[in-house]
């Protein structure tokens, strides 16, 4: 669908489940070669690669461990895509970890991982990854949720973490395009996921999301993946610094 998206090399953080394994399948069949990221399973991310490999057109997956929430993890992460590739085209800052729960509970600690993990990550990513960006051409997506303009319960720091993380896209953008760089971001919604579940009354959001969609159904990684391609790219050149709502109209209804 997109054949300027073919031969790109693609890291995709977080990509060993939910949105970030869509994705890399996704950015894999539309021709790029793909780094997965992963933080702890190294056998989830092998699988990944093992589907991407399937996908075949001369394709290349590989797998690397990094904490993105880590500048020093970060830094080797990237020391061994520079040694798989000699460029990187496209960035999908998809990894975040949070400790759910509330504000008046959270430690200092917990602000500072999970600020690192799902807002200060997407700096450093960049920091490193637009250097190898060659041609002045680059993409750049996030992945965040409503939680950072909206108060979710149980969400906590989680959701400062999410506002921080959109300031920083925005930022980034105007600082990036006139390299050839467009960034950009998927606000994605209520969709039942790993992560999700863990944060305190999530079974009763998603039910009052599925309830109050106008498409009558939540969101899934599919969606999101298709969304992100997009923004990945020639068609979506003039988006710049947007966040783009994949919820099934979810946010307009009460």
């Amino acid at each position: 669908m997109y054949p300027e998206l073919k031969g790109k090399n693609a890291l995709v953080t977080g990509a060993t489940r939910g949105f970030g394994r869509e994705i890399a399948l996704r950015l894999a069949r539309e021709g790029c070669n793909v780094i997965v990221n992963f933080r702890r399973s190294k056998s989830e991310a092998l699988n990944v690669v093992a589907e991407i490999e399937k996908i075949g057109n001369g394709v290349r997956a590989v797998a690397v461990r990094g904490d993105v929430g880590s500048e020093k993890s970060l830094h080797k992460l990237f020391e061994q895509i520079e040694n798989e590739f000699d460029s990187l085209q496209i960035v999908i800052a998809n990894a975040a970890f949070g400790v759910p729960g509330t504000l008046m509970d959270t430690t200092s600690r917990h602000f500072e991982v999970t600020l690192a993990s799902s807002a200060r990550s997407l700096m450093h990513l960049a920091q490193h990854a637009v250097p190898m960006m060659k041609g002045d051409w680059g993409r750049i997506v996030s992945i965040t949720s409503e939680g950072g303009q909206k108060v979710l319960p149980g969400y906590g720091v989680i959701g400062p973490a999410k506002a921080a993380l959109e300031s920083i896209t925005r930022y980034l953008a105007v600082e990036l395009a006139p390299r050839g760089v467009v960034v950009n971001g998927v606000m994605a919604g209520p969709c039942f996921t790993r992560s999700l579940s863990a944060i305190p009354g999530a079974e009763e959001l998603l039910e009052n999301a599925a309830c109050r969609a106008p498409m009558q159904r939540l969101i899934d990684g599919e969606d999101v993946a298709k969304t992100v391609t997009f923004l990945c790219s020639d068609e979506a050149r003039m988006i710049c610094g947007q966040f783009i709502f994949v919820d099934g109209g979810c946010s307009i209804a009460k």
